[in-house]
């Protein structure tokens, strides 16, 4: 069949089809944009941290009680919990650690490696103690974890050092300073020392504060609002305070996250009643922090289905409208000998013009509209085969759309032509 009558017919249309045409270029853009960010967030959501995350429980003492404010009787507080913690029947190992999976953020330095004018490379940082990397089932890759004499004794010279800061008046004056042992993540020593092994190593930050790897972990992953979510350091340290309370992690068996809840609190308040305790699993910690993307992945999805479906309706209205404008033109056509696969073929073609134009225009504005997504938004660059994969479902939706009305056009009978004459 002859493009040209079909290219005249829809010059005399111009407002008609060029409408459609648009429609389905903005579709076109819109959907290829939304998918990709769906692809995206749906990712993000099944990334796996490394951790045991549906048997740990994290667990929060807040104290109230004057008494808390006495050092020493919180070190002892503490002791007693961990002790409790790791005593309590189904409980495999309990932490006293500021890092909380899944929490969207925690706290972050720059390091670099020691002695050298080298780029500052920023990682996350958290305490930890000798159940940490047990407690978050995470495995050593290479050199030792902290133990509990380590601990203790880090514990009390950094109290010391921040003593003899806040007397100083923190004026710049020399202090004295200790190398102090860390535990990276493998991604971590990668970064920084490329393929060699980090063991024994030193680091140093800003402070010009010096670090010593003495261990590194297999798998770490935790999101964060810089893109260091798979580097961070562990420094043995004991975390506790009156204003901030203790945080614990504690790990438990297969299935018993969510049962054993009660068994910890009662535990923990027989111990000390002078404190309030907040306990979430990780699991609802991590939905929490994905709950405000399941929305929008619901919501783009919903907004991906919409307008594939009222572009489809667009297209079936378009060309319902044309086929009863046409109908006499139809039936002549028939009385002169068109067959029924001639009008349909004609019709389907009418559509496979409009709609090419149209996604035409529509690849253009799809990555036109994703440079402004990736500019202020962050999004991820529209890869070629999301916008052929579009094009393609495109395509199909409108032969489809097209097919029912230019069916009932092939079924005019050619004494159409002969009525009101």
């Amino acid at each position: 069949m002859e493009l040209g009558p079909i290219v005249r017919a829809l010059r005399r249309n111009k407002t008609r089809f060029g409408l459609i045409a648009l429609e389905i270029a903005l579709t076109l853009a819109i959907v290829t944009n939304c998918v990709t960010m769906i692809l995206e967030a749906r990712t993000k959501m099944v990334k796996e941290s490394g951790f045991d995350d549906s048997n740990i429980v994290s667990v929060r003492s807040t104290p109230f009680d004057p008494a808390f404010k006495e050092e020493g009787y919180r070190d002892n507080s503490l002791k007693q919990d961990l002790a409790a913690l790791r005593g309590t029947p189904g409980v495999i190992a309990a932490t006293n650690s500021g890092f909380l999976p899944w929490q969207g953020g925690g706290s972050s330095t720059e390091m670099r490696i020691a002695g050298t004018k080298g780029e500052m490379l920023r990682t996350q940082i958290y305490n930890a103690d000798e159940g940490t990397f047990q407690a978050l089932g995470v495995e050593m890759v290479e050199g030792t974890a902290f133990t509990a004499e380590q601990t203790d004794t880090d514990t009390l010279r950094l109290a010391a050092l921040s003593a003899s800061a806040r007397e100083m008046g923190a004026d710049g004056l020399p202090r004295d300073k200790f190398t102090q042992d860390v535990v990276i993540s493998r991604a971590y020593g990668k970064l920084v020392f490329g393929e060699a092994s980090p063991l024994g190593k030193l680091l140093e930050d800003s402070d010009r504060d010096m670090y010593r790897v003495v261990g590194t972990i297999e798998d770490f992953y935790n999101p964060y609002g810089w893109p260091i979510h798979e580097y961070v350091v562990f420094y043995a340290n004991r975390r506790r305070s009156f204003e901030g309370g203790a945080p614990y992690l504690v790990r438990t068996e297969p299935g018993q996250a969510v049962v054993i809840t009660k068994t910890i609190e009662d535990r923990l308040v027989a111990a000390n009643a002078g404190r309030n305790l907040q306990m979430r699993t990780i699991d609802e910690i991590k939905a929490q922090f994905f709950g405000a993307q399941r929305i929008t992945v619901r919501l783009m999805t919903g907004t991906v289905v919409l307008l594939v479906f009222v572009t489809s309706l667009g297209i079936v209205g378009l060309t319902s409208f044309s086929v009863t404008e046409r109908t006499r033109q139809i039936g002549t056509r028939r009385a002169l000998g068109a067959r029924r696969a001639d009008i349909l073929r004609h019709f389907l073609l009418e559509n496979w013009v409009v709609t090419t134009f149209g996604l035409v225009l529509g690849v253009g504005l799809a990555y036109a509209l994703n440079m402004g997504l990736m500019s202020g938004a962050a999004a991820t660059k529209l890869g070629w085969p999301m916008v052929v994969g579009g094009v393609t479902l495109l395509w199909c939706v409108g032969i489809l759309a097209t097919l029912a009305p230019a069916m009932r056009a092939s079924r005019i009978s050619p004494a159409i032509a002969t009525r009101n004459v």
